[in-house]
């Protein structure tokens, strides 16, 4: 094999093929170049909420074309800058995903390259947290009622009632919290407006 630098290698003819006179003279000189083989690392592991985006970066050889896949798809290729990086934004998420770099050539003559394993990056899809509302529909004038939320362990509801201002309660560790209404001498419209 060839080392990673550029050598010179020298031909030589025989002047005179006897023992005697072995002079030998430099007859035509030409210098190989070693081409480094790309490289290619890949960044953007983090954790996303269900139909979110996000940005996978890639970085290496200067203008290197690196081949990647998503979840073990079909093969895709994006090419490096002359700073040696680049980004691809992410579909809207709805599960993990994890995209791996296959591997990195370069362009020109020779098209060097090389098989990259054991570079990816997992985007950990997040579930939206749910939350649902209920209770007593109908209770006589001056009484009250319970008011159930049920959802996502721990999340944060925010409700109004009759429209008002934004109010909250928090879920306990098995989905559920309850408020009970005043003493109620009209209808009143519970509303979930958010769950975080």
């Amino acid at each position: 094999s060839l080392p990673n630098t550029a050598n010179t290698y020298y031909v030589y003819a025989i002047a005179n093929p006897t023992p005697a006179a072995a002079g030998c003279r430099p007859f035509q000189e030409i210098q190989v170049i070693v081409k480094a083989l790309p490289t290619a690392t890949i960044s953007g592991a983090t954790t996303i909420c269900s139909g979110g985006t996000t940005s996978i970066t890639f970085n290496g050889t200067a203008n290197a074309i690196v081949t990647y896949t998503i979840n073990g798809g079909a093969n895709q290729t994006i090419t490096l800058n002359a700073a040696g990086t680049n980004s691809v934004s992410t579909a809207a998420l709805t599960a993990n995903a994890t995209y791996a770099i296959v591997s990195v050539a370069t362009g020109g003559t020779p098209n060097c390259s090389q098989i990259i394993s054991g570079q990816s990056a997992l985007v950990t899809v997040k579930a939206l947290p749910t939350a649902t509302i209920s209770g007593t529909t109908t209770i006589c004038s001056g009484g009250t009622t319970s008011i159930t939320f049920n959802g996502t362990a721990n999340a944060i509801v925010t409700y109004t009632i009759n429209g008002g201002a934004n109010q909250t309660i928090a879920l306990n560790a098995a989905g559920t919290n309850s408020v009970s209404t005043a003493a109620l001498t009209a209808n009143a419209t519970y509303a979930i407006v958010s769950v975080a």
